[in-house]
């Protein structure tokens, strides 16, 4: 399994961060774990061709996790890809996607139909599927199970527990710290949690989690390895590693774009 960071940033704008995207290679696929601000751009940077994307799973619709949702449907097709695009993400994505794609860029797509090309397939031909806590997706060598987890006042917020060659990776999202993540990420080899600051009375930590909780939450899974992600600008590494580290002693990673993991 190997997993590149594409985006590691949060709503903010960030000129060293792209926002919310993780590209996930195992088995038979190439799994995009939402696609927020940049991430086209970054698969670009890295050579790494939009047409070679397979599964696209969606944690929620906050534009930062799906801004670039469209431009992935959209470049994909028109430059190379031949098979279906499989999308999946909480209630609503299909709504979102028929939004996108039948009305916000059907002129878009009628012309560039008419431009008939040799190389893209006829349509954008995509396949969304909507999932809830406990749904699966699978293919050759890979697994990927829906964890329903805390994002107020997001109805519903998912995370992914991804398995395959003998690891397993399980990715938050947007959360508060909740059981849905201790449990889920269960003895996982990598746990990728959000990690962000506010003020202690701040309502935001009733759908984020502040770095000293999720070192709480990687002891109480077990995890072998965290990695925090979802990052503000400026946040300070020595500052971020020291709140997670005093509940989490493991290896602990503050995650850059363009990282590479290979498990």
């Amino acid at each position: 399994m190997e997993i590149c960071f594409l985006g590691t940033g949060a709503p903010y704008p960030d000129p060293l961060r792209g926002s919310s995207a993780i590209l996930v290679d195992i088995g038979s696929a190439r799994i995009l774990l939402d696609c927020g601000r940049a991430c086209v751009q970054q698969m670009a940077r890295l050579q790494i061709e939009s047409s070679s994307i397979t599964h696209c799973f969606l944690t929620h619709g906050h534009y930062d996790h799906v801004a670039d949702y469209a431009l992935l449907v959209l470049t994909s097709w028109r430059f190379g890809r031949r098979h279906t695009l499989q999308v999946y993400g909480p209630p609503g994505t299909r709504a979102m996607s028929d939004a996108l794609f039948q009305e916000a860029y059907k002129i878009d797509i009628a012309a560039r139909k008419n431009l008939k090309k040799s190389d893209a397939e006829a349509d954008i031909n995509i396949n969304v599927n909507e999932m809830r806590d406990g749904a699966i997706a699978e293919g050759e060598g890979w697994r990927v199970r829906a964890v329903e987890v805390v994002h107020w006042p997001i109805p519903l917020s998912l995370g992914f527990l991804i398995e395959g060659d003998g690891k397993q990776v399980f990715f938050t999202g947007d959360t508060a710290p909740c059981d849905a993540v201790r449990n889920g990420a269960a003895g996982v080899d990598v746990l990728i949690h959000e990690a962000m600051y506010f003020p202690q009375d701040s309502g935001h930590y009733r759908s984020h989690s502040h770095p000293v909780d999720v070192g709480e939450v990687a002891r109480q899974a077990g995890a072998d390895r965290l990695v925090l992600t979802h990052l503000q600008p400026d946040t300070e590494k020595e500052r971020l590693l020291n709140d997670a580290s005093g509940q989490f002693t493991r290896r602990i990673v503050m995650a850059t774009d363009q990282m590479r993991l290979v498990l």
